[in-house]
C-alpha cells in the first residue's frame, strides 16, 4: 500500500474513532442530563422513593428480571410510606382508596387505561378479553359471565369432582407405598387437568400419567417471557429493537402455546365431536352463534382461559399446605369444621363447603400472606389527569398496586408478617386492619372473572385434602432454609418442591 494510502486509512479510521466517541459522549450527557430531570425537575419528583430507581428504569428492571420486584417494592413501602416512586414514570400504592381510583369506574368516569408497556400485543394476542379495549372487553366479557355463575359452576360440578377423585386416588396409592409425594407438582397436575377439561373438553393427562404435560412447562415459560416482555417495554422507544434482542425462544413458546390452545379449541367446537358439556367452550360456542362474539375471539380467550385458570391456583394451594404443616392448630380447627359439617369424604360439595367459616379464612390468610400474583396489574393516567389517593397525577403516570407489599404492610395489618387465618373470623386483636385493601381478584370492570371459580375449586379440593390425609412436611423442604422465604416471583412465584409426608386417615 502506498504511504498516501496509508495516510488517507489512518486518517480515516481516527476520523470515524472521534465520531464514535463524540457520539459516545453525546449520548453520555444527554443521560446526565435525563437523570437530573427525574430527580428534580419530573412531575413526579416530588414523590418519595429510592433515587436510583426515580432516576432511570434500570434498577426497577433488573429487579423485575431477578424475580425480586415484590420484595423491592415492599422494602420501599416500608420505608417511604403509602406512596412510592418506583421508577421515573411509575407509582406504587398500597391504600384500599387507591383499588378504586385506579381499577374501578368512579363519578361517571371509566377506569384507568391498561399501560401499554404491561399489556402489550406482543405478550397476548389482542383479541383476547386481557387486551380489548373497553368496549370490546364488555362485550366479550359478558360472553363469558355465564360460564362463570353460580349456576354453572354447579353443572360443572362433576367434571371438578371426578378431576378430584381422580388426584385423591393417587395422592392416596402414593401414601399406602410410603412414596415422597411433592404436593407442589401434584396441584399443578390436577388444576391442568381441570382447566383444560374445563376450557377443552378433556384433560392433560397429568394426574392419569403421574407427570407434566408439556403444555404445563410451557405455561411456566410464559410468565419469564411476560416479565422479560414487561421490561424490555419499559424503554420506550427501544422497545422493538431490544425485543429483537431477545432469544427467538421466547416468542417462538409464546406462539406455541397461542397454536395449541386453537388446536383444542377447534377439536372440541369441531361437529364430528360435537358433545353437549357445560363447560367454558360451550357456552363460548353459544356466544357466538348469537354472534355476541367471532370465532376467533373464542379461540383466542382459550390460551386465557389456561393462563389465568391454572397455575396460580395451584400456587395457592400449596401455600395453604405449607401453611397447615406450619400451623398444626390451624390444621386441626380446619378438620374440626369438616367434621362438624360432614359425616363423610362424599359429602364434601360446593355447595357445602362455601358454608365453611373457617375454611374460608384459612383460603383468604394465605392469599393475603402469599398472594400467588405478587404484583397489581398497571394503569396509567390519563391526558387529563387523574386524582389517585389524594394526588392528583399528570398524563401518563403509570400507577399500580403491589398485592405483596400492600398485605405484608403493618400499615394495613397487625402481625402482617404471621399466618393467623382468626383475623378473617372476628377477632378483635385485628379489628383495625385494612381489609379494604386485601383485593386479590382486582376490582372494577377488569376484575378477576374465574374468582368464584378459583375460590371453589381451592375449597373443594383443601377440604378432600384435609378429610383424607394426615398432612407432614418432609426432612428435605425443611432443610431447604425455611421452604418459603426467598422465593422468587415471575409473575407467579416460584415454588420449590414441596414434599409432604401423607398419611390415610382413618374414616
Amino acid at each position: 500500500m502506498s504511504q498516501p494510502a496509508v495516510s488517507f486509512f489512518l486518517e480515516a479510521v481516527q476520523s470515524k474513532a472521534r465520531a464514535v466517541i463524540s457520539l459516545t459522549g453525546l449520548v453520555a450527557v444527554l443521560f446526565i442530563i435525563k437523570i437530573i430531570y427525574n430527580l428534580y425537575l419530573h412531575p413526579l419528583a416530588k414523590y418519595p422513593g429510592p433515587k436510583l430507581y426515580a432516576a432511570t428504569p434500570i434498577p426497577v428492571s433488573l429487579a423485575q428480571l431477578r424475580g425480586k420486584l415484590h420484595a423491592v417494592t415492599k422494602s420501599a413501602h416500608d420505608q417511604y410510606g403509602p406512596v412510592v416512586r418506583l421508577s421515573p414514570n411509575e407509582l406504587s400504592f398500597i391504600s384500599a382508596p387507591a383499588w378504586q381510583d385506579i381499577y374501578a369506574r368512579r363519578q361517571g368516569k371509566p377506569a384507568l387505561p391498561r399501560d401499554r408497556t404491561f399489556f402489550n400485543d406482543m405478550l397476548v394476542e389482542p383479541q383476547t378479553m386481557t387486551m380489548a379495549n373497553d368496549t370490546d372487553h364488555t362485550r366479550i366479557r359478558r360472553s363469558l359471565n355465564p360460564a362463570f355463575s353460580p349456576r354453572a359452576l354447579l353443572d360443572q360440578e362433576p367434571i371438578l369432582q371426578k378431576n378430584v377423585d381422580l388426584l385423591m386416588d393417587k395422592l392416596q396409592e402414593r401414601a399406602e407405598q410410603g412414596l415422597s409425594t411433592d404436593l407442589r407438582a401434584w396441584y399443578n397436575y390436577a388444576t391442568f387437568d381441570l382447566i383444560g377439561d374445563l376450557a377443552f373438553g378433556e384433560t392433560f393427562g397429568c394426574l392419569s400419567t403421574s407427570r407434566f404435560h408439556e403444555w404445563v412447562q410451557m405455561v411456566l415459560d410464559y410468565f419469564f417471557a411476560a416479565t422479560l416482555l414487561h421490561v424490555v417495554h419499559r424503554f420506550y422507544p427501544l422497545n422493538k429493537i431490544l425485543a429483537m434482542l431477545l432469544p427467538a425462544s421466547v416468542m417462538k413458546k409464546k406462539q406455541r402455546h397461542s397454536e395449541m390452545a386453537i388446536e383444542k379449541v377447534h377439536k372440541r367446537t369441531d361437529p364430528q365431536n360435537a358433545v353437549e358439556r357445560p363447560d367454558f367452550i360451550h357456552h363460548l360456542m353459544k356466544a357466538v352463534s348469537s354472534k355476541n362474539i367471532t370465532s376467533s375471539e373464542l379461540d383466542n380467550q382459550a390460551s386465557i382461559l389456561i393462563l389465568a385458570g391454572s397455575e396460580t391456583t395451584s400456587v395457592t394451594l400449596t401455600y395453604i399446605t405449607y401453611f397447615l404443616t406450619q400451623h398444626p392448630e390451624v390444621l386441626e380447627k380446619l378438620r374440626a369444621e369438616l367434621q362438624e359439617n360432614f359425616k363423610t369424604e362424599s359429602d364434601i360439595d360446593l355447595l357445602s363447603v362455601n358454608r365453611l367459616q373457617y375454611l374460608q379464612a384459612v383460603v383468604q390468610e394465605s392469599l393475603r400472606c402469599r398472594p400467588p400474583i405478587t404484583n397489581g396489574f398497571p394503569r396509567q393516567v390519563p391526558k387529563d389527569g387523574a386524582m389517585v389517593d389524594g394526588n392528583f397525577l399528570p398524563n401518563g403516570t403509570v400507577v399500580n398496586i403491589n398485592h405483596w407489599a400492600a398485605y405484608q404492610s403493618a400499615s394495613n395489618f397487625s402481625q402482617a408478617d404471621e399466618f393467623i387465618p382468626d383475623r378473617w373470623m372476628g377477632d378483635a386483636r385485628f379489628d383495625k386492619d385494612n381489609k379494604d385493601v386485601f383485593q386479590p381478584f382486582s376490582v372494577g370492570p377488569r376484575n378477576c372473572i374465574g374468582q368464584k371459580f378459583a375460590y371453589d375449586s381451592m375449597k373443594l379440593i383443601l377440604s378432600r385434602m384435609v378429610w383424607r390425609f394426615n398432612l407432614k412436611l418432609e426432612e428435605v423442604s425443611k432443610k431447604k432454609a425455611d421452604w418459603i422465604t426467598g422465593q422468587l416471583a415471575f409473575v407467579s412465584f416460584h415454588q420449590p418442591p414441596l414434599n409432604v409426608e401423607l398419611e390415610v386417615r382413618s374414616q
